[in-house]
């Protein structure tokens, strides 16, 4: 297991790694960059999830980049050692299985909404989901345990800090959304009428 400190590059394009990461503990952005140099989340990947890709098996792109948005701890397999652990441990198969379904599902999901809502639904659609993947319920609230600024969820929902910031501010004060030392929690049983009507 290694540690990386927060910021560290783990992914570069143009470095190519024929390895696959285990995040075992932390929070990992991976994104893409325009042709203009601005950056693109494609997703934040928490505790559990696997990146990175061998020549048999790709779970990112060779176009995506991937920080470490707070101290991580991964582990790391190459394509040989990969391929023999799913051989000998088919629930790890499974879990692989789900993690890609779950990816292909929350893309689709997103490309939906970006090509079909506006900044606000955008918004509420990227937090529903940033809940799911991390939160717990407590009573009417669903924390977002995640560390997330303004400018990763701009990028995520193709918006600019400035607007992201002002909707975080009025969805505050319509009661939808309120900080808390662990994070942020929304009302997620309201947001989700929202995207519905």
């Amino acid at each position: 297991m290694t540690s990386v400190k927060k910021g560290t590059q783990i992914l570069l394009p143009e470095q190519p790694l024929d390895v696959l990461f285990f995040l075992k503990k932390g929070q990992v952005r991976l994104y893409r960059m325009t042709p203009q140099g601005k950056q693109f989340t494609t997703d934040i990947l928490v505790d559990g999830n696997v990146f990175g890709e061998t020549e048999s098996f790709m779970l990112t792109d060779q176009q995506t980049y991937a920080e470490a948005m707070i101290d991580c701890y991964l582990c790391t397999m190459d394509k040989e050692k990969f391929e023999n652990f799913i051989r000998t441990t088919p629930d790890v198969s499974i879990k692989l299985i789900q993690i890609l379904t779950n990816r292909l599902k929350d893309t689709y999901d997103l490309s939906e909404k970006i090509a079909l809502g506006d900044v606000r639904y955008r918004t509420i659609f990227l937090l529903l989901k940033m809940s799911e993947k991390s939160g717990q319920r407590e009573k009417e609230w669903q924390s977002i345990k995640m560390k997330i600024t303004h400018e990763d969820i701009a990028t995520m929902v193709g918006s600019s800090r400035e607007s992201i910031s002002l909707l975080m501010s009025k969805l505050k004060k319509e009661g939808l959304l309120k900080k808390t030392i662990f994070g942020l929690s929304i009302k997620a049983d309201e947001m989700k009428k929202m995207l519905t009507e």
